[in-house]
């Protein structure tokens, strides 16, 4: 009876080891964010329909892929302006990836982000043509990492300094309001520029590991930052280490887990890499607390925490009432129709914008 219980589909995935766990939560949220994408070309499609009844359900999770908007909604409430519901969605899943990250380290690159799941299978794709992948030296590496930080300085020094009324001001413009069908828009027809960087970065993901991640994204700058607070790390049993270096060669992140007691730095992803490929059992693990009172993060319960936060939140919003945008369909369609005389704001008003809804 045991070893039927042992052989359950739901045993072999708990005992399985932990890059397979990560890549069946990486393909899981994936599959998600297709649908999502699916569900929203139909309701970009269906708003040239005649009447208002016949647009397409809007898939709120569409907002997951405007961080800035949602920084921008996140530092609005938090200087008093209140939460919004022109992207309710996206205020509730940006505020969730930074606690996850502050709570369990920056797992969301590694094990929700489908930017980084493509990044990942890039230079795994480069390692099986090529055989390896590439390493910048260190002259080169140290300052391009510190592009991403650059980035995000950018970003914070300019939200943070502008007052909640005129954030909510540009929250409430018709720009945020038709900011998602822009950005489809510019992916569903793109120039050759937006084509010809698309391909510089995919061609240097498969010969860089990471090479976004690493370099670029803003948004896992901030969750790195974060999670150099959080409880959760990789720690090392120096007893049962067998110094072989496995890890430290495995590591996505170049990081020297061989050498170190715990690994906290902004650029580890919780991917377990290093965990997978290390061959003494008990030598290195993910851990949650403190010295006196530790928690085991198997890759299972990582993974199970991860997946149950985001369903339980978004599930939450949505009884909340706090889901879905106060942008109603026909505002949509006229956001749509005069979408090329819609231009970023130079300037913020210093009360919120009327809802530009169509003329009757």
């Amino acid at each position: 009876m045991m070893v039927g219980r042992m052989n359950s589909p739901l045993a072999r995935i708990v005992l399985a080891k932990p890059l397979t766990v990560r890549r069946i939560v990486q393909v899981g949220f994936v599959l998600f964010f297709v649908l999502v994408g699916w569900q929203f070309h139909r309701f970009v499609v269906s708003l040239s329909a005649a009447h208002a009844d016949d647009v397409a359900a809007r898939p709120p999770a569409a907002e997951a892929f405007l961080p800035i908007s949602s920084l921008m909604s996140l530092t609005c409430l938090l200087k008093g302006g209140g939460a919004n519901h022109v992207r309710p969605a996206g205020l509730v899943i940006f505020s969730l990836t930074l606690t996850l990250s502050l709570v369990l380290r920056r797992g969301f690159c590694s094990w929700a982000c489908p930017i980084g799941t493509i990044s990942e299978y890039a230079h795994t794709l480069g390692r099986s043509l090529f055989g390896r992948n590439y390493a910048l030296p260190a002259w080169l590496d140290t300052p391009l990492r510190g592009i991403k930080y650059l980035l995000l300085a950018f970003f914070l020094g300019f939200i943070l300094r502008t007052p909640a009324d005129s954030l909510a001001g540009f929250i409430h413009e018709p720009y945020n309001r038709i900011a998602d069908v822009k950005m489809y828009a510019f992916f569903a027809d793109p120039s050759r520029v937006t084509i010809l960087v698309l391909a510089v970065l995919l061609g240097l993901s498969v010969l860089v590991k990471n090479f976004w991640c690493r370099y670029l994204c803003p948004y896992g700058a901030l969750a790195g930052l974060l999670s150099m607070l959080s409880p959760a790390a990789i720690r090392r049993n120096a007893g049962v280490c067998t110094s072989c270096g496995r890890c430290t060669r495995a590591c996505p992140n170049r990081l020297p887990v061989a050498t170190e007691r715990c690994i906290r730095s902004a650029e580890c992803t919780a991917c377990y890499t290093c965990v997978s490929a290390c061959p003494a059992r008990g030598a290195l693990a993910m851990t949650l607390g403190t010295a006196r009172r530790r928690l085991l993060l198997g890759a299972f319960l990582y993974g199970l925490l991860t997946v149950g936060a985001f369903l339980l939140v978004s599930q939450s919003a949505r009884a909340l009432n706090y889901w879905q945008s106060d942008t109603p369909p026909e505002q949509y369609q006229y956001l749509n129709a005069h979408m090329a005389e819609i231009s970023h704001p130079t300037a913020y008003s210093p009360r919120p914008q009327a809802n530009h809804t169509p003329p009757e």
